[in-house]
């Protein structure tokens, strides 16, 4: 009955593909967790809506090397047929691409999004998509989530509507990777 299914790769693989298989057509969104464990999403890329991932767990889905480019990571996570992707690095942007493009968007100070606020973010934006937003405009909700989050707020942040469009005043647009 569930609208959508977010799930993360500590789940062993045969009941990550028995979930996906379960979902019946709905958006599976997945979070990496460790390059390690984001081996386990591999088989089944291509029947996932987004994957939330840090840079590592990216390089490692990609098959690039550690000083990879972002529009390499992206090339690399297109060709191992990921349709959609979030990749978060501790001192750079959030990007974000899909079927449209390829994006990033660049925290207000302190200028990270914390590990530990890759759940806000990866909640955040799914439930944004679920309103109706474009990746763009999610990502930039969760991003203003996570630095909610990464302030202290603990991983499942309590605000209200006044700080979460103050948040979000502070989360530039997102910008096109060249």
């Amino acid at each position: 009955a569930a609208d959508a299914i977010l799930c993360d790769a500590n789940l062993p693989s045969a009941a990550l593909e028995r979930l996906v298989a379960l979902a019946a057509g709905k958006p599976v969104f997945a979070l990496a967790v460790s390059p390690a464990k984001a081996a386990r999403l591999a088989p089944m890329l291509g029947s996932l809506a987004l994957v939330f991932m840090n840079r590592r767990e990216a390089i490692a889905l990609a098959d690039v090397g550690i000083g990879a480019a972002e529009q390499d990571i992206i090339d690399g996570l297109r060709r191992a047929d990921l349709k959609g992707g979030v990749v978060t690095a501790d001192d750079g942007p959030v990007l974000g691409f899909d079927e449209v493009g390829a994006f990033s968007i660049l925290p207000p100070a302190p200028g990270k999004v914390s590990d530990s606020a890759g759940d806000a973010l990866a909640g955040a934006t799914v439930a944004a998509l679920l309103n109706g937003l474009t990746l763009r405009a999610a990502l930039r909700e969760g991003v203003a989530v996570a630095m909610l989050a990464s302030e202290g707020m603990g991983r499942a942040p309590a605000f209200t509507a006044a700080s979460f469009a103050e948040a979000l005043t502070l989360v530039p647009e997102a910008q096109d990777l060249a």
